[in-house]
């Protein structure tokens, strides 16, 4: 009882110094004073008087975090203290995943400070290896502010691969993953992951896993016969038509595990229509989102899909 009234009497002092602290800080800002103001005390003293409540000041920290965001983001946009608000708060709490996740969208969206981001999602996925949200945010952040650097693509298919493999992420996180590592030919880093979703105590991820891994196989099926075409073509001076002149090559055409089926496309690229039938439900899922972010922003649906890109709801219309 008497160690529970001392760290209520350290709470209470804490609280009372953060008040006296922020009235400081804002009699300072009205008077216009210099940036390099002390926002809040070092972590190590924090520490010392938290008498193990450390997460629960980290989650009234954290608060101070977000409202402070909020003035900035309505004033003077300058963020001077968000590194050093985000970094007290997830050393008093490292198991705080909400904070490396918002954090390092708020260091690279609103402070445009990619790598203190980065380098906030990295500080989390060490202390929480199990969330696969930090490593897709991360991802997110080479796709969307870094897209024009060379690898930005290579490296965010690795991050979703983190995340996907957790276990715990959703489908569209798993899809992009796997749609980034077969734009650069990761099928090792594909299959590992899927492959060990396949080992999971959840049947929905064991079943969906089984399905990607088909997918996966079909995807090489069509790469192998694509390949093959191409020889045929230079050996004879004419491209297959059919499936079934590659025979002739010492060639056994696959069956579809899943019941589609295998042809040339004009391109002379061979294609499997259940690949292509996933590849439009996936197209059919993000038009419906796009189409539910339209009337919730805007309280009605879009006259036709080209508002969609007029209103920068999505960027284009995916090709059927």
């Amino acid at each position: 009882m008497k160690t529970r009234r001392i760290a209520l009497g350290a709470l209470l002092l804490l609280a009372a110094a953060l008040v006296f602290a922020q009235h400081k800080v804002d009699a300072a800002r009205a008077a216009n004073a210099p940036g390099a103001l002390l926002y809040l005390p070092n972590e190590k003293l924090l520490n010392h008087f938290t008498a193990g409540m450390d997460s629960v000041i980290a989650d009234l920290l954290w608060l101070k975090c977000v409202n402070y965001i909020a003035a900035e983001a309505k004033g003077g946009r300058d963020f001077t203290w968000l590194n050093h608000m985000l970094d007290t708060v997830v050393r008093l709490d490292p198991y705080f995943t909400d904070a490396y996740r918002f954090g390092g969208m708020f260091l690279a969206g609103l402070k445009a400070d990619d790598d203190a981001g980065l380098d906030l999602l990295h500080r989390g996925m060490a202390a929480n290896p199990g969330t696969w949200r930090l490593p897709y945010e991360a991802a997110m952040v080479y796709l969307l502010n870094r897209g024009e650097e060379p690898n930005a693509k290579l490296t965010a298919a690795h991050y979703l691969a983190m995340s996907a493999s957790t276990g715990a992420a959703p489908e569209f996180v798993t899809n992009l993953a796997a749609k980034l590592q077969s734009e650069f030919s990761l099928t090792e880093i594909e299959f590992e992951m899927w492959s060990a979703l396949r080992n999971s105590e959840d049947k929905l991820l064991r079943d969906m896993a089984e399905r990607k891994l088909q997918e996966l196989a079909l995807r090489e099926y069509c790469n192998q016969l694509t390949r093959l075409a191409a020889r045929y073509a230079r050996q004879t001076g004419a491209p297959p038509r059919d499936l079934r002149q590659l025979q002739g090559m010492g060639v056994q055409l696959p069956v579809d595990p899943l019941g589609g089926s295998f042809f040339i496309d004009l391109n002379g690229a061979v294609q499997s229509t259940t690949l292509l039938e996933e590849k439009l439900r996936q197209e059919r899922a993000v038009l419906r989102r796009a189409l539910e972010d339209y009337q919730q922003e805007h309280g009605s649906w879009p006259e036709s899909l080209d508002t969609l890109v007029q209103s920068k709801t999505i960027s284009r219309i995916p090709p059927h």
